[in-house]
C-alpha cells in the first residue's frame, strides 16, 4: 500500500493556543518577574516563543505524515448519527419494546404476533370464555441498519435493513424455559435516483396518516403489508407521486395459493403542506385460481389524511374500498369468496374500512390518541356466513391511550383497547376487550 502525505498547516491554530495561554504562564512566574530586570523579562518571552516554534515544528511533521485517505486505507470517522469508512456512513438503530397484555375471552396472549390479529381476537371473543389472562411479550423489538453512498453513478445511494422478532405461533421458541425467538425480517430495500428496489411498505398504504396505537397501531381497518417491490418516486405539484410493480399474493390465514401471474400495480399521490397531508392511492390486482383455471382482474383505492388542528395536535383519517384482502387488516378477510373459490369460481372479495384518529398533546411530554376504526363486507357472499370467515362479516375496533413521552429515547404508555364483531347474516356480534401497558426504548 502506497502511503501519501498530504500537507497541512497546523501554525496559526497551534500559535493561537499557545499564545492564548501566556496570560497563565505570565501569572505563575509573578513573583519572579517582579524581582528581574526588563531584559531579563524579555529574554524569558523570547525564550517561550522559541519552544511554541518548536512544538509547532513537532505538530506540523506529525500531521503531514498522516496517510492520505485511499480505498485500501479508509478512516472510520463520525458524521452525525452514523459513522462514515471511506465513502460510506452507516448508521444503526431500533428500538426496545416490552408489553403486558391482559385480554378478555381467555386470551392469554401467545408470545407471538397474536397480540395484533383482529381474526385471533374474533375467535377470542366467540371463545365463551369469560376470564382474562396475561401475557408479556418483548418481540416487537427490532434493530435497523442503514447505509449513505455519495456519487454512485452519480447520484446517492440509501440501503435499509429491519429486523425484529414477531414470527408466527409456530415459529421455534417457548414460554416454559428460554422465551428465544430467531430474528424474521421486515425491510431490506435500497434507494437509488428515485429507484427503490427490495421490500418494504407496499405503496398503498399511507404511513402519515397511521394512528398512534401502543399493540403495533392495529385497529380494524389497518392497511398494512410488507413485501417486495420496484417502485418509481418522483416529484409532483405539491408534493410526490409513486408507482410500483409489487409482490402478488392471495390466500387466507396460513395458506397462500402462490399462483398468481402478473404483479400487483400499486401507485400513491402524496401532498405535504403546511395543512397537513393529504394523498390518494390505487392498485391494481389479477386474481387467480390455478385449481379452477379462473382469474379476475381487481382493483382498490385508498384515500388519507393527516390534518394539523390546535396546537400540536392534529386529526388522522382514512377510507378505503375495493377488493382490499391481505391489505387490509392483517389478512381480516380473504381476498376472494372462499364459498364462490369452493364451487370453482373466483370471486374477488369488496369490502370497505374507515378509520378516524385524534391525537392530543395534554402537555409537551403527555400525549394520548382517541381512535375509531370499522371494516365490512360489501359482497353478498356465495355461501354466507362460510364464504368468508365462521364468526364475523364485520368488525370495530376503539382504541384511548395516554403516553409519556419521558426523553427523546423513552417512552411509557398504557393502552385500552374494545372490539367488536359482527355477524351480518344473523345480526349477532361478540366482544373482545384488551388492556396493554408498554415501555418503549430508543437507541
Amino acid at each position: 500500500m502506497t502511503t501519501r502525505n498530504a500537507s497541512f498547516r497546523a501554525r496559526p491554530l497551534t500559535r493561537a493556543i499557545a499564545l492564548a495561554g501566556l496570560p497563565l504562564m505570565a501569572a505563575m512566574s509573578t513573583a519572579t518577574l517582579a524581582q528581574d530586570s526588563q531584559s531579563a523579562q524579555s529574554d524569558e518571552v523570547e525564550q517561550l516563543r522559541q519552544r511554541v516554534d518548536q512544538l509547532e515544528k513537532s505538530l506540523k511533521g506529525a500531521v503531514a505524515s498522516a496517510p492520505e485517505l485511499t480505498e485500501d486505507n479508509p478512516y472510520i470517522l463520525r458524521e452525525g448519527d452514523g459513522l462514515k469508512i471511506g465513502d460510506t456512513t452507516i448508521s444503526f438503530g431500533g428500538f426496545i419494546k416490552a408489553d403486558a397484555i391482559f385480554g378478555s375471552g381467555g386470551d392469554g396472549t401467545i408470545n407471538t404476533y397474536s397480540t395484533g390479529l383482529p381474526r385471533n381476537f374474533a375467535s377470542y371473543a366467540a371463545s365463551g370464555n369469560n376470564s382474562w389472562k396475561t401475557g408479556f411479550s418483548a418481540r416487537e423489538s427490532r434493530f435497523s441498519f442503514g447505509t449513505q453512498t455519495d456519487d454512485v453513478a452519480g447520484h446517492t445511494l440509501r440501503t435499509y435493513l429491519e429486523m425484529d422478532f414477531n414470527q408466527g405461533d409456530d415459529a421455534p421458541g417457548n414460554e416454559v424455559v428460554s422465551n428465544s425467538y430467531a430474528p424474521r425480517l421486515r425491510q431490506a430495500y435500497g434507494n437509488w435516483n428515485g429507484w427503490d428496489f427490495g421490500q418494504t411498505y407496499t405503496t398503498f398504504t399511507d404511513l402519515a396518516a397511521l394512528p398512534e396505537i401502543l399493540n403495533q397501531g392495529k385497529m380494524a381497518a389497518f392497511i398494512y403489508v410488507t413485501q417486495p417491490m420496484i417502485r418509481y418516486n418522483m416529484a409532483a405539484p405539491g408534493g410526490k407521486l409513486m408507482v410500483a410493480l409489487e409482490n402478488p399474493e392471495d390466500g387466507f390465514g396460513t395458506t397462500s395459493y402462490d399462483d398468481q401471474s402478473y404483479p400487483d400495480l400499486t401507485a400513491r399521490y402524496q401532498i405535504r403542506g403546511k395543512y397537513g397531508f393529504y394523498s390518494i392511492a390505487g392498485m391494481l390486482r389479477n386474481l387467480e385460481d390455478d385449481a379452477s383455471d379462473d382469474e379476475k382482474l381487481a382493483g382498490a383505492v385508498s384515500l388519507s389524511a393527516r390534518i394539523p388542528t390546535i396546537g400540536r395536535d392534529d386529526l388522522r383519517m382514512q377510507y378505503s374500498y375495493g377488493a382490499l384482502g391481505r391489505y387490509m387488516g392483517l389478512f381480516t378477510y380473504p381476498d376472494v369468496d372462499l364459498g364462490a373459490q369452493a364451487a370453482g369460481k373466483v370471486e374477488p372479495l369488496t369490502t370497505y374500512g374507515a378509520t378516524v384518529a385524534y391525537r392530543h398533546f395534554w402537555t409537551p411530554t403527555w400525549r394520548s390518541s382517541f381512535v375509531g376504526s370499522h371494516t365490512e363486507i360489501v359482497d353478498d357472499l356465495e355461501f354466507s356466513p362460510s364464504g368468508t370467515l365462521s364468526y364475523f362479516d364485520s368488525s370495530t375496533s376503539a382504541h384511548v391511550n395516554l403516553i409519556w413521552q419521558a426523553s427523546r429515547k423513552l417512552s411509557l404508555g398504557v393502552e385500552y383497547a374494545y372490539w367488536d364483531f359482527g355477524n351480518i347474516a344473523d345480526g349477532g356480534s361478540q366482544q373482545y376487550e384488551q388492556v396493554m401497558a408498554s415501555a418503549k426504548m430508543n437507541f
